[in-house]
């Protein structure tokens, strides 16, 4: 108790509400962003393409299922531009100078990230009107945005923007999935009988893109894990390795809900009360997805371990 009273007095000194608000932020933007993109280009793509001759019900039913896709993607927008207001008059205020001066003094780093913020924008808006052109820009906009550091030369600067991507591409299309995509089919006017296919055919699509999606993360995880704990023993005598340790097994519970919905309910999916059944096991999956973002923030607001001295 003598040794961990310190260690979680360090990590409270260490946390702020206005980081872990600025963090959280982030983690919305990029899973409003890149789970719309996500949805629109790796899951509803496909269950179209199951659905050639789809008809006019089936069509509208996944129409809605887009705009939603396309509405979340404006709100993770909207986060990003928060998250950019939110830091940059945490840096003025630290500098104690104006806002206008602040950005001025970051130089081209604040102006690309409007920019990519004003084109996510422009592109969700037209998106939600029914209009291809906004999904193909924003995706170009996606990638560069994932990988703009790439042109720094090292590619530790890849591992967190990856590791953010696979998370929202994961959990990030499944909440827009929960969140608009089964419900346009399940309270469509489509006959009961279409119904139940149709989320079959849609949790389907998205099965393969949480397999690869979660490897990603894995990969990426454990990199960044081994960056910032630097020794095995810091997983249980620091405080950042507590807030790892409580994420792991968080982590480790999604991924096991992930697991009984693939292997246990996607099976039974053909009729409509089992895609009932699935949404409301998803919606809880999701809890807990929540709940490692939670910690996640905790996490990245604390300071990594030092090296123990010889």
């Amino acid at each position: 108790m003598v040794t961990i009273y310190p260690l979680l007095q360090a990590a409270e000194d260490s946390i702020t509400a206005s980081g872990l608000a600025l963090e959280y932020a982030g983690f919305l933007a990029y899973f409003g962003i890149f789970g719309a993109l996500g949805f629109r280009w790796l899951v509803l793509l496909r269950t179209n393409a199951s659905r050639m001759r789809a008809d006019g019900a089936t069509g509208a039913s996944l129409s809605l299922a887009e705009i939603g896709a396309a509405r979340i993607g404006v709100i993770g927008t909207l986060f990003m531009l928060l998250k950019l207001f939110m830091g940059i008059s945490a840096r003025a205020a630290e500098k104690g100078l104006t806002f206008s001066a602040t950005v001025a003094a970051g130089g081209s780093r604040y102006i690309v990230a409007f920019g990519f913020a004003l084109v996510f924008l422009v592109a969700f808006a037209v998106a939600i009107k029914r209009m291809r052109a906004g999904w193909i820009v924003a995706a170009i906009a996606g990638i560069c945005y994932a990988l703009q550091n790439i042109t720094s030369g090292k590619w530790t600067s890849l591992v967190n923007p990856l590791h953010e991507v696979a998370a929202s591409l994961w959990i990030g299309t499944l909440f827009v999935m929960v969140m608009a995509g089964l419900p346009a089919i399940l309270r469509g006017d489509l006959p009961s009988e279409n119904r139940g296919s149709l989320v079959a055919d849609m949790v389907g699509a998205f099965s393969p893109v949480a397999i690869g999606a979660s490897l990603l993360l894995v990969v990426t995880g454990i990199t960044t894990a081994w960056r910032h704990l630097k020794y095995v023993s810091a997983l249980w005598t620091t405080s950042y390795g507590y807030a790892f340790d409580v994420k792991l097994v968080l982590v480790a519970t999604v991924v096991a809900l992930g697991a009984w919905n693939w292997r246990r309910m996607r099976p039974r999916l053909g009729s409509e009360q089992a895609g009932r059944d699935i949404h409301r096991s998803a919606t809880r999956e999701l809890f807990f997805a929540g709940l490692v973002l939670v910690v996640t923030g905790v996490l990245v607001s604390l300071p990594s371990p030092r090296l123990p001295h010889p």
